[in-house]
């Protein structure tokens, strides 16, 4: 059986980042708590339902627009944790992205 690191197409890398998204109906300011090429990690109050899109604003030291989609979302404690996987983002704005997620820190704790 794989386990969900397995399944990772790309690193996850651990961050501090706000973003702001909306489910259509309401806007969330939240932060991403890890990021990758393919998606990231935010923390709520507000769950999420999976497969829901939601437009999103990252704050990337450069704006970052992009379409996202819940992928799943698991209760811890009080706040919930929503994958994200991103699904729409011009090319202009993916090489930004890249460019960011390689100057993000690497951690060297497990």
């Amino acid at each position: 059986m794989n386990s969900e690191k397995e399944r990772r197409k790309y690193e996850r890398i651990p961050t501090f980042l706000p973003i702001t998204y909306s489910d259509g109906k309401k806007f969330f300011k939240e932060y991403a708590h890890d990021v990758s090429l393919g998606g990231l990690l935010i923390k709520s109050i507000d769950p999420c339902d999976i497969g829901m899109p939601l437009d999103m604003a990252i704050d990337a030291h450069v704006p970052i627009k992009a379409k996202g989609k819940v992928a799943w979302v698991k209760k811890d404690d009080y706040l919930y944790r929503i994958g994200v996987q991103l699904k729409e983002m011009d090319v202009y704005t993916a090489a930004d992205w890249a460019n960011f997620l390689n100057r993000v820190p690497r951690s060297t704790a497990h």
